[in-house]
């Protein structure tokens, strides 16, 4: 019984989060993200960007799975040099919905990125 439980561990993580695995054109200074798992864990790193300084930061972290098929998490904006809370919805064309709020939810901004 504990092999099946390890084995669903292993297993279920990389199960939920394929549809956002890859790598997203985010739309802003040609700026590349890459979503890996790692582990069972889910984060996106910058990969490309003509702002050269932000490649290798990380912008997702702690994401998890909501009941409604959408993933909460916290996303890096560089500009700003802080983490919010956002949303990330894996959409049928092609795009990946991330919506970041701030200052308990009194304010949001919705981007669309592109899989590339």
């Amino acid at each position: 019984m504990l092999n099946i439980l390890l084995l669903l561990g292993f297993i279920l993580p990389t199960a939920i989060s394929n549809n956002l695995e890859g790598k997203w054109a985010t739309g802003l200074d040609n700026t590349i993200v890459e979503i890996t798992t790692n582990y069972g864990v889910l984060t996106g790193k910058i990969t490309d960007s003509d702002d050269k300084k932000l490649i290798g930061i990380t912008v997702i972290k702690t994401v998890v799975k909501n009941k409604n098929g959408t993933y909460s998490c916290e996303i890096y904006d560089p500009k700003l040099k802080k983490y919010f809370d956002a949303t990330l919805e894996s959409l049928q064309d092609g795009k990946l919905k991330v919506k970041a709020t701030c200052c308990l939810g009194f304010f949001s901004e919705t981007y669309f990125w592109q899989r590339i």
